[in-house]
């Protein structure tokens, strides 16, 4: 059963972490088309990474101080036929990123389409490519730290107090969608779906390491797409235009 700790631990993760996120968001947006918005970005990076390694850090801690099993958030990993068909369906969906990619320097009208879909988080994403090593362990971070938290400690936080795991799959990604709350309505919705989604890769897989490596691609992808039609060689940034 969860104890107080751990549901102290749940707060910080589905209401600390969503408004850190927002209140960061809000500073970007105030720090468009300001020379600062680089540098202030970079440290919103290097703070997100610091507080999800910490929160994993303390979930460690309590895992080991109460000799909980590591299987209880996913992180016994497990071989499956479900882990096998997982990973070749990523390999085909990485083939497919890869010929997006390719496609966003010749086809305008897809680089439009990208910009449009990045919007809500463009102050947010890379513009350069000398911030992608930066951006990348930010991803690879979200990746890892995000599916431990949330579907590997919130869901199973909430499987002591719901009654079904179709119930803790939805409502963990609910949380999950709210916790991205700073990319507008739409961005709940669809980061929402993204939860749902990954909760199912943990259900067939039976670990988060599938999720964690889909997660962390996504992001991947998302940043490189953000270099590609927001740096200056290839589109006019917003922060140019002052909006």
């Amino acid at each position: 059963m969860p104890t107080a700790l751990d549901w102290i631990l749940f707060v910080l993760v589905t209401v600390g972490l969503p408004l850190r996120a927002l209140h960061g968001m809000r500073r970007l947006r105030a720090a468009v088309g300001s020379p600062a918005l680089d540098g202030l970005r970079a440290a919103l990076w290097r703070r997100a990474l610091f507080t999800q390694w910490s929160l994993v850090a303390v979930l460690a801690a309590l895992w080991l101080a109460r000799g909980r099993e590591w299987d209880w958030i996913g992180l016994a990993p497990r071989a499956s036929w479900g882990l096998a068909g997982v990973l070749l369906g990523v390999g085909f969906i990485t083939v497919l990123m890869l010929r997006q990619r390719a496609e966003v320097a010749s086809q305008p009208d897809l680089a439009g389409r990208v910009r449009a879909r990045l919007a809500a988080v463009e102050p947010l994403m890379p513009h350069a490519r000398t911030e992608w090593p930066a951006f990348a362990a930010l991803a690879i971070t979200a990746g890892a730290c995000e599916e431990i938290l949330f579907r590997g400690f919130v869901a199973w936080t909430l499987a002591h107090v719901l009654p079904s795991y179709l119930l803790v799959c939805l409502v963990q990604s609910l949380l999950f969608g709210l916790g991205h709350a700073y990319q507008g309505p739409r961005g709940v919705l669809l980061t929402g779906a993204v939860g749902l989604f990954l909760s199912g890769v943990v259900w067939v897989t039976g670990s988060l390491w599938a999720a964690m490596l889909v997660h962390a691609l996504m992001d991947l992808n998302a940043g490189d797409l953000a270099i590609r039609v927001y740096g200056t060689a290839n589109a006019p940034s917003s922060r140019a235009a002052g909006t």
